[in-house]
């Protein structure tokens, strides 16, 4: 999955408080990003116009975070880039249905940097305000809006991915989805762009499942993939991964290989006909009839 732009992310939030039914709270932010080229000891500003779109007030909230992303988790960090960042004004507000507001930020780049690529961001949650009564539960929806703040800096461009660990099925049936699961440690100093494929070749030929995604220095990231063999599929079937990457040009290669063996479903159908068939079968014998002559005297 490449990285995407996350601008809105919804939240469920459990407040305690009295039962109330859920008020739909709406917030936007522009611009969605923010991309800049710094060198050390650098400087720059931005902002952000925050509106609030439902018909209650919400009470907002910014922080500043690291971006950790990867095919499947989204995970914030206090560390790196988060440090560099500095909101300005107040960072708890309320804000009227309607009314907009002015974010601002500053990024200041350290002097010394061991990696030359970060990814951070302004988190922003609103919640609606809601009177509470003791002793009870209020559920409330709440709204997350996640603005990223890229940042580049000068130096020399060392592109590194290890692998350190992977999982791949070993017995799939017709149908059955398997999961294949790359952790991947970035060990470099710029971004690594990772594009490829998992073949998957056996007796009914070969299939693709395409890989794609980014690794930010110093990040681990875990890569899922899945494929599911269809009606067809049978027998043993080897999966070759081959994982290519580079901060702009994916000449460096990562490869993997598994054994698969799939059992189809029709297989298993026959089979268990054949045993109902036997039993059935089995149990319609009748044993056999003795019979005793005598003579008589």
């Amino acid at each position: 999955m490449k990285l995407r732009n996350i601008t809105a992310l919804l939240t469920v939030i459990l407040i305690f408080g009295s039962i109330a039914p859920s008020i739909a709270t709406g917030l936007w932010a522009s611009p969605a990003e923010f991309r800049y080229n710094l060198q050390p000891n650098g400087s720059v500003s931005g902002e952000i116009t925050v509106r609030n779109t439902g018909k209650e007030p919400v009470n907002v909230t910014l922080e500043k975070k690291r971006l950790l992303m990867d095919s499947v988790n989204l995970v914030y960090s206090d560390r790196g880039i988060a440090e560099w960042i500095t909101i300005e004004g107040n960072t708890t507000f309320i804000m009227k249905p309607g009314e907009s507001r002015k974010v601002r930020f500053t990024v200041n780049a350290p002097s010394k940097i061991n990696y030359l690529d970060a990814a951070g961001a302004v988190v922003i949650r609103g919640v609606p305000l809601q009177n509470t009564t003791r002793g009870q539960i209020q559920i409330t929806q709440g709204v997350e809006l996640v603005i990223p703040i890229y940042v580049g800096l000068p130096g020399p461009i060392i592109e590194s991915l290890r692998l350190l660990e992977h999982r791949a099925p070993s017995v799939l049936v017709s149908f059955m989805p398997g999961k294949f699961t790359y952790l991947l440690q970035n060990n470099g100093t710029v971004q690594a762009n990772m594009t490829g494929n998992i073949e998957i070749s056996g007796i009914t030929g070969k299939q693709r499942v395409p890989i794609s995604g980014v690794v930010y220095p110093e990040d681990n990231y875990t890569l899922m993939e899945t494929w599911k063999p269809g009606w067809l599929e049978f027998g043993l079937y080897t999966a070759t991964t081959e994982i290519n990457y580079g901060r702009y040009h994916q000449t460096r290669t990562i490869r993997t290989t598994d054994t698969i063996l799939v059992i189809p479903a029709w297989l298993i159908v026959l089979l268990v006909l054949g045993a109902t068939v036997w039993v059935i079968r089995r149990k319609g014998i009748e044993p056999p009839i003795s019979i005793k002559v005598e003579r008589k005297k």
